[in-house]
């Protein structure tokens, strides 16, 4: 099989994984004594998750963001890379970004039950994450200029003009675009990278009205819907449905949204990576039910990657 290259703009976290555990029990309605561990810091992020992912299961995987050029964005790409990624785009600036993620796993004080909580930060531990993406008028076409091949595939997850002009330029060139919303409040935007790319995905959380589908002909939507599995439309059919694999001891469902479109490129390059004009139905769901059993392996382990070892 062919070795593929992809190349990643987006959302690279620095992700500190939690476990609150309470060594004098627990009781619903209680203040109950706890303690913190630290399970796992690691690189995470949509795009982070997806690139290192598919790094691990042997593609060449080029992550591209600008980092601030502190510790704390170098400590990040040497992570990055540590996967097993080509960090040969990974740039720093002192304007650069960086962005943090604490996810503590703990229980649910009115009712017991196992509960995520989010906490974002900043470069030097600030309440701000800060993420800088290349500007369109000139640090996009100097990137450009320095790409040593067109990747098969360009993958994003911001809405913004950097990527949005990467993705195009590539897509003409040759590129399987591939964008994964992140963020849709801003309607106008997620339309503009809607309007790029070949494969889009989101959640019923960030796109619940998926009627706006209806109006292309030529893309490839996945809507994932937690529990209830995920659905998909090729070009001009009917959404599928696809269930959800069963699950009886979900330990952290963090990261599965982000294994499906890692299993899914990694399944659909086993085809040849065709060009979605020429993909079947057949082979979407194929492809996509092998991604929702790796989405449930994923939910046995903390963090977003952990699955990995275990395949």
């Amino acid at each position: 099989m062919k070795t593929y290259c992809i190349i990643g703009s987006g959302q690279y976290n620095w992700d500190i994984i939690k476990l609150r555990e309470y060594p004098e029990g627990f009781s619903i309605g209680k203040r109950n004594r706890f303690v913190e561990n630290v399970l796992l810091e690691e690189v995470g992020g949509t795009c982070g998750n997806v690139m290192c992912s598919l790094a691990h299961l042997g593609w060449i995987a080029q992550p591209q963001v600008k980092l601030i050029d502190t510790e704390e964005g170098h400590k990040l790409a040497e992570n990055i890379a540590s996967f097993g990624c080509d960090i040969r785009y990974v740039s720093y600036s002192e304007k650069g970004g960086f962005s943090g993620m604490i996810c503590t796993h703990r229980r649910c004080n009115k009712t017991g039950e196992h509960k995520l909580g989010l906490r974002s930060f900043g470069p030097n531990g600030s309440q701000f994450r800060k993420i800088t993406e290349l500007r369109a008028r000139d640090e996009v076409p100097a990137f450009l200029e320095t790409l040593a091949e067109v990747p098969d595939v360009y993958f994003f997850d911001h809405n913004e003009a950097g990527p949005r002009k990467i993705a195009e330029e590539l897509r003409k060139r040759g590129s399987l675009v591939y964008y994964e919303c992140e963020n849709s409040k801003d309607w106008r935007k997620f339309i503009k990278s809607v309007d790029i790319a070949d494969i889009v995905k989101f959640s019923d959380d960030n796109v619940q009205d998926i009627s706006f589908a209806d109006e292309y002909k030529d893309k490839l939507f996945i809507q994932t819907q937690g529990s209830k599995g995920l659905q998909f439309k090729l070009r001009n059919g009917n959404w599928i449905h696809i269930n959800a694999i069963q699950v009886y001891n979900v330990v952290d469902w963090e990261g599965c949204g982000d294994t499906i479109t890692a299993v899914l490129l990694y399944e659909l390059g086993k085809l040849g990576l065709p060009k979605v004009s020429a993909l079947t139905e057949d082979q979407v769901k194929t492809a996509l039910t092998v991604a929702a059993e790796k989405a449930g392996l994923c939910t046995q382990y903390y963090g977003s990657k952990n699955w990995l070892k275990a395949i």
